[in-house]
């Protein structure tokens, strides 16, 4: 592939691949840990998961594919953006059929691509340092709400499974 679009591409394909790797190995081997990375239940806000830590992958690679101007921050703001619109559409649409996730999941996943080709590769308002913070303020908000989930609004699984923490 050739062109300044391959490397956006290539990143997008790299998060699907993350994605389905994360699901496989936890369906495989079950444990906390993969647990985190992966969607353990139908709520909203474990739906989120599948845009933020396969990201993180896709993510590298296009900065590293890049020329080296582009921004690290415009990928911590997707970071930010695609897991909570995600959330957000999980839980508006109370979506419970896992086709219908992985749509949406998609259609996110190339929307952040593209809106970060487009506009986010520039320097961001803020500073590196503040989309990087708001980033890792995310993650720990999945690493400590998938341990110890609320039993209320996007933290409800919509099929009435009740939401069990990770056992240790």
């Amino acid at each position: 592939m050739e062109g300044k679009g391959a490397r956006y591409v290539i990143g997008y394909c790299v998060t699907v691949l993350v994605a389905i790797l994360l699901r496989c190995l936890y369906t495989d081997m079950g444990g906390v840990v993969l647990g985190v990375l992966v969607p353990v239940s139908g709520s909203a806000w474990e739906q989120g998961k599948l845009c933020f830590w396969p990201y993180l992958a896709g993510a590298l690679l296009i900065w590293r594919l890049g020329d080296g101007t582009d921004s690290r921050g415009g990928h911590c703001a997707l970071l930010m953006a695609m897991p909570l619109s995600l959330t957000a559409l999980c839980a508006v649409l109370g979506v419970t059929s896992y086709r219908t996730v992985l749509a949406l999941w998609l259609v996110v996943l190339a929307a952040g691509v593209a809106l970060y080709a487009l506009v986010l590769r520039r320097r961001m308002w803020g500073g590196e340092v503040l989309w990087y913070t708001l980033a890792i303020c995310l993650g720990i908000a999945y690493l400590l709400l998938t341990a110890m989930p609320p039993q209320t609004g996007i933290f409800l699984d919509p099929t009435g499974v009740p939401t069990m923490a990770i056992p240790v």
